[in-house]
């Protein structure tokens, strides 16, 4: 994730996400995360956007989604 999307995150109050984020962290589970256990191209454009890993995409938007 880039700069921009961390100085995002930071402005709407999301503080540790982002540092979890920027350390390569899923921000809601804590865990590293790597671009090998992303599914689909859909998941790692999510990623990139939200830094989120793909099993809290799963439970966010439903698996397979």
């Amino acid at each position: 994730m880039d700069d921009e999307k961390i100085k995002q995150l930071r402005s709407v109050g999301l503080g540790p996400e982002a540092d979890r984020v920027s350390l390569g962290f899923c921000p809601f589970c804590g865990k590293p995360v790597t671009r090998e256990e992303f599914r689909d191209p859909l998941s790692l454009r999510e990623f990139g956007i939200s830094g989120i890993c793909q099993k809290d995409q799963d439970k966010f938007f439903g698996e397979g989604a």
